[in-house]
């Protein structure tokens, strides 16, 4: 994959002053993926943030435009919302029951007789920049953030469209905490090189030995793994080639989302930093509502689910990230070492690094 041996010091696992430069750059200068549409079809259908340290709100209004807000009460800082995603006309906080309506606006004020001083109109819910782009809601912490979503992801925005991504359906997501750095669990992903060994019982079976093609635009990372009945593909004109047959696609959507492609439904991962040792991982599976029709269809996605969400990624994959950072504090070697096919970790890392190079220089010249 690449040309050299790389190497990468354990500390990026480790360091929490250098998880609070990710956080204040790649975590806060870019844009986020909040939700894939799906969740967000009807007016008042809402879903809220799974990473406390950016509470917020995406909310379908009356009009059908897509808004994000603080998940704060204006008056006393309460959550309006404790449920994941849902239905709501309004929001109510459970406080001192204050309401705004779908557009943030304060509707109404309890016992307003004990703020006679206070206008309505300046005490609205705190929005968000919100992005609807590709099949997903992509929300972002300030407002310089990037907002031309397609420019954004380059080439790999129209990979989005082509496998009309906007038109899947929710099958289930789950929210898990890891007791990994966010870097070292993406970045089992991002090399073949373990396929034969960890999945040995699993996905070795149906992939050609680890083998992986890549391309990058920007940040973003893009990669195929080619199947066992790759070969077969060339016993059919081209015209009539369709790519997911015989490959798996994957994407670093930057900074924190790996997207996958299978041949019949999708896995949307997420990781949020909690601490440089724990992560929240969310996993959410979409598909498309004709391949899997009745019972028997509902019964085959539960099964893909279970393999994919319980035993690949979570009693392997993520078992194995675990283990590496349960023994980074204990000694034995101060760096990782990257053989010729690991090169991709060393490119997001490198992504995150330049990041926080940038981020830094605009301080500096601040």
């Amino acid at each position: 994959m690449f040309d050299e041996v790389k190497t990468i010091p354990v500390s990026k696992y480790t360091d929490t002053a250098l998880l609070d430069q990710e956080l204040a750059s790649a975590f806060t200068r870019y844009p986020l993926i909040a939700s894939h549409t799906a969740a967000l079809r009807e007016p008042g259908s809402y879903v809220a943030s799974d990473w406390d340290q950016f509470p917020y709100v995406v909310v379908r209004g009356e009009d059908g435009k897509v808004r994000g807000f603080y998940n704060q009460c204006r008056h006393r800082g309460a959550r309006l919302l404790s449920e994941r995603s849902g239905a709501i006309k309004n929001f109510i906080c459970p406080f001192h029951g204050w309401v705004y309506g779908l557009n943030g606006e304060l509707k109404g004020i309890t016992r307003s007789q004990d703020f006679p001083c206070v206008d309505k109109s300046d005490y609205g819910l705190v929005e968000l920049p919100v992005t609807e782009s590709g099949g997903f809601v992509w929300i972002s912490r300030t407002p310089d953030a990037i907002s031309d979503i397609p420019a954004f992801m380059g080439r790999f925005h129209d990979d989005l469209e082509s496998f009309e991504v906007a038109n899947l359906v929710r099958y289930k997501k789950t929210k898990v905490v890891k007791n990994a750095n966010w870097k070292l669990l993406i970045k089992t992903y991002l090399e073949g090189y373990h396929v034969p060994y960890l999945h040995r019982d699993t996905l070795a079976t149906a992939f050609k030995r680890g083998q992986l093609a890549y391309d990058k635009d920007g940040p973003h990372i893009r990669m195929m793994a080619g199947r066992t009945n790759l070969t077969d593909i060339t016993a059919k004109p081209e015209a009539e080639w369709r790519i997911l047959d015989h490959v798996s696609i994957y994407y670093t959507l930057f900074p924190n989302t790996f997207f996958i492609l299978h041949p019949d439904y999708v896995s949307v991962n997420t990781f949020w930093p909690q601490a440089p040792d724990r992560t929240i991982w969310t996993h959410e599976m979409l598909y498309r509502a004709e391949d899997f029709n009745g019972s028997s269809g509902q019964s085959a996605l539960e099964k893909r689910f279970r393999f994919t969400n319980d035993t690949v990624f979570d009693q392997e994959d993520f078992a194995i990230a675990e283990e590496v950072q349960r023994n980074l504090l204990h000694g034995g070697s101060d760096h990782h070492v990257l053989g010729l096919s690991e090169g991709l970790l060393a490119m997001f890392q490198d992504n995150i690094d330049e990041r926080l190079a940038i981020h830094a220089a605009q301080g500096t010249e601040r």
